[in-house]
């Protein structure tokens, strides 16, 4: 085997120390460099996007708090807005109702006096109902004509 040859060892050294160095160099001067910008780059582009998403968090954060804000102040003004209808409803439920309860008692009033003239109407009708029936049976009773007076006395 010629590796194996004495004779040979120092032509592979020097072969060796050559490919060695030519590796070496070709590593250290052309490989090596790209390799470094490259991550160095992808580090800067990681850090910009990095810093992006960190403005764009923070400007998310700004518009939701304005977002809140808004949300707040719509609320209040619905609430108010709720409460002065509230009100104004329940003013008109009130005059309606002190309306309906004044019609009310002038419809009852004029039906209490209706009533009272009816029963003192039907109170005259019945004194000459009551006068006629009596007469009727007293016919009945004695045969003669009797006529029976306001006051209660037989004539």
């Amino acid at each position: 085997m010629p590796q194996l040859n004495t004779l040979t060892y120092s032509s592979q050294l020097f072969w060796l120390g050559i490919c060695f160095l030519t590796l070496y160099l070709i590593l250290a001067y052309v490989i090596l460099p790209k390799i470094t910008r490259i991550l160095e780059v992808r580090e800067e582009s990681i850090e910009e996007k990095l810093n992006k998403a960190s403005t764009y968090r923070e400007q998310a954060e700004d518009l939701r708090a304005d977002y809140e804000g808004i949300l707040v102040q719509a609320k209040e003004k619905a609430h108010q807005h709720l409460k002065s209808t509230s009100i104004t409803i329940s003013a008109a439920i009130a005059n309606k109702q002190k309306d309906f309860l004044d019609k009310l008692s002038d419809r009852l009033h004029v039906a209490e006096q209706e009533l009272y003239r009816s029963r003192l109407e039907s109170g005259k009708e019945i004194e000459s109902l009551a006068r006629d029936v009596a007469n009727a049976i007293f016919l009945k009773l004695t045969g003669k004509v009797g006529s029976f007076e306001k006051d209660g006395r037989h004539v």
